[in-house]
């Protein structure tokens, strides 16, 4: 089987990939700016949807879908061999920019999606580095309230499809008040299956997508997430 074949046409996945050796290569501005006009430009040109990123100074997360067989997977290589040359351009040397493949985890559409929604948003929070996603630029927070205009990642209509929500405004409302209430209660703590994990889902999701694989050893989180 080729590798562009093992993403599911239309399922969300979440995709994490580190630099090399979890080395600071994306701490400066300039090469976080870089990789989210990469992301514009990838996305369309491969027919990504994507709902929400984050890029910090050594990895990236990314929430996305395709309805193309092997979008997502020429998407990830663009990505990778971008802005890898940008960087070896830019600092004239060579070497590995990314600690090897990138990871992606399948996720349930619905009330699993909006968790892992959730979990990018706080990651520098958890890091310690801001309070609150806002202050945080290099993120898909801003256009998920509404503040970013132009040049837009984020495919807002498809991801309140994905979510089971009727209209923007009822979203944004949703959105503000749970991620308010996260950081009032202060649920930052990082949990690695979301990004160690093949699946995450309800049980029956979960379940059936095992059997696909032919995995018999599946995990329980909490609030009804199991994953393997």
């Amino acid at each position: 089987m080729s590798r562009g074949r093992r993403f599911q046409v239309g399922r969300s996945y979440h995709i994490t990939h580190r630099c090399h050796h979890r080395n600071f290569y994306l701490k400066f501005d300039t090469h976080r700016d870089k990789y989210i006009r990469l992301l514009w430009e990838g996305s369309r040109k491969f027919n990504v949807d994507i709902y929400n990123f984050i890029v910090t100074s050594n990895h990236v997360h990314l929430l996305l879908s395709s309805d193309s067989e092997e979008g997502i997977s020429n998407f990830m290589c663009h990505m990778s061999g971008k802005m890898a040359r940008y960087y070896n351009h830019h600092k004239n040397i060579t070497g590995s920019f990314w600690e090897g493949r990138y990871k992606s985890t399948l996720i349930q559409d619905g009330t699993h999606l909006s968790r892992c929604l959730f979990y990018i948003d706080m990651n520098m929070v958890r890091a310690g580095v801001v309070k609150h996603p806002r202050q945080w630029k290099w993120s898909g927070h801003h256009e998920l309230i509404g503040l970013r205009k132009r040049y837009c990642i984020l495919n807002i209509d498809k991801l309140l499809t994905k979510l089971e929500c009727s209209d923007y405004y009822s979203f944004l409302k949703w959105y503000q008040n749970t991620l308010d209430e996260k950081l009032l209660n202060e649920e930052q703590k990082r949990e690695d299956f979301w990004t160690e994990s093949k699946c995450i889902g309800d049980e029956f999701f979960v379940k059936k997508m095992a059997d696909k694989k032919e995995q018999k050893k599946i995990s329980e989180a909490s609030n009804n997430t199991f994953y393997f």
